[in-house]
């Protein structure tokens, strides 16, 4: 799947929306701010962190039950806002915004063999590996503070209306989007009281910007108002993508004492596409103010990530770099 066959599918949607009708008069000039707070939560990108390995080596053939753990990002408010000004021309002026960021966890583990007929536990942490062969040899893991995601986006567009009818307007949009993009990991594992490793892995990017088209479809019936959008944009910039494992000696602690520091990074230029899939519905509550709902969904197709980081695959469906952002809530519109 690809962001071109997104937005052919998504297209004959908005074109429905605009349909056919009488001929009527454009929508009245003047300033628009519409806010959209969602509850968003956010699907892929998410590295694997750990594989925890339960070995009988007992049995005939000796098993190795294998559980793999990914990070989890927590959903969580985003919002969405849009400031146009309708000039009653061809032309209009627009500016729309996007931010969200969440915390990214999963739960500590510790476990220790042997148990039952499990004579040895492995975990495997990145380019670390720690085993447990007896009760004595507690393993653990956790994710450590500040990891997260952040994310946001600001376009700045012209608006052209293609077509008007009495309930209904399509409009292209064209303009240039800027965009930044973060997401970071801390997390620890080790044999406890005995030694282990801290793991950090960060992808930092630089403001990114490049160009924007879009499609906005508007459907008026009894007073309520359904817009449908869809864009495609594709940002350009600069990533630092750094990796760095340091092992220490000892109990946890927040100063550990190291014995060692491996740092993987690299600095690479980026270019990303991103598709945006929008659909409010508002009623007027005045001539000034209505009140909706919102769903927006966003895709950010092949982000890449630090060295020796392996995201886990979601479904299947997309690639194992891709993140797609989605989330529902309130649609908030003012008139000035």
């Amino acid at each position: 799947m690809n962001a071109s066959i997104v937005a052919g599918a998504m297209l004959p949607i908005v074109l429905m929306l605009c349909g056919a009708g009488v001929a009527g008069a454009q929508e009245e000039t003047g300033w628009s701010v519409l806010l959209e707070p969602v509850y968003m939560d956010a699907f892929g990108h998410d590295q694997h962190v750990l594989t925890m390995q339960e070995i009988d080596s007992g049995s005939t053939p000796a098993t190795n039950t294998r559980t793999p753990a990914s990070l989890d990002t927590e959903a969580g408010l985003a919002l969405r806002f849009e400031v146009e000004w309708n000039s009653g021309r061809q032309w209009d002026l627009g500016i729309d915004g996007f931010l969200f960021s969440a915390s990214r966890g999963r739960p500590s583990r510790t476990t220790a063999g042997p148990s039952g007929s499990i004579d040895q536990v492995v975990f495997d942490a990145w380019n670390r590996s720690y085993v447990s062969n007896g009760p004595d040899e507690e393993l653990f893991f956790g994710v450590l503070g500040d990891t997260d995601i952040a994310v946001w986006s600001i376009d700045v567009y012209g608006i052209k209306t293609l077509q008007v009818s009495a309930g209904n307007r399509l409009r292209l949009a064209l303009g240039a989007r800027n965009a930044d993009f973060d997401n970071d990991f801390h997390g620890q594992a080790g044999i406890q009281g005995v030694e282990g490793s801290l793991f950090d892995a960060s992808s930092n990017y630089e403001r990114m910007i490049g160009p924007l088209v879009g499609l906005a479809g508007d459907f008026d019936f009894g007073g309520n108002t359904v817009r449908g959008y869809i864009g495609q944009s594709v940002v350009f910039g600069r990533t630092q993508l750094t990796h760095t494992t340091s092992d220490f000696t000892g109990p946890v602690s927040e100063t550990p004492s190291l014995t060692s520091q491996n740092r993987l990074s690299r600095d690479q230029d980026v270019a990303i596409p991103i598709t945006e899939l929008r659909i409010n519905w508002l009623r007027p509550i005045n001539d000034r103010l209505s009140l909706g709902a919102a769903a927006n969904a966003s895709v950010w197709w092949d982000v890449p990530v630090p060295p020796n980081v392996v995201p886990a695959v979601e479904g299947g469906g997309f690639n194992e770099n891709t993140i797609v952002f989605f989330g529902i809530g309130a649609a908030v519109k003012f008139k000035f």
